[in-house]
């Protein structure tokens, strides 16, 4: 199945990776290459994850790492909707993804 991403997810990846590269380019190296696997995974399994209190919506851990990613399917692809990492969801006390995205 195709994968579409909100402009928010594009963000937090890039985010992520460009946090991680100042302080170890390898270490983002990998831990882009574990996104982009379990991002593969889905395309191949799109119900593969849990689903969250918000209907529809899905979330599925980058292992090894603590990163999660939050999506939802429609009729011809898979949305990422946000990717995170879990130490950001105890935080602000958030288990869901952000419910104001734009409708895709």
């Amino acid at each position: 199945m195709k994968l579409r991403y909100t402009e928010t997810a594009l963000a937090e990846i890039d985010k992520i990776i460009t946090s991680i590269e100042k302080d170890n380019v390898t270490a983002a190296a990998h831990v882009s290459a574990a996104i982009q696997a379990a991002m593969r995974r889905l395309s191949e399994f799109p119900l593969l994850a849990i689903e969250t209190d918000v209907p529809g919506v899905r979330v599925l851990p980058v292992l090894p790492y603590r990163y999660v990613i939050f999506y939802n399917t429609c009729d011809d692809a898979i949305v990422v909707r946000n990717v995170r990492h879990t130490s950001r969801l105890r935080r602000f006390g958030a288990v869901a993804p952000d419910r104001h995205l734009e409708s895709l």
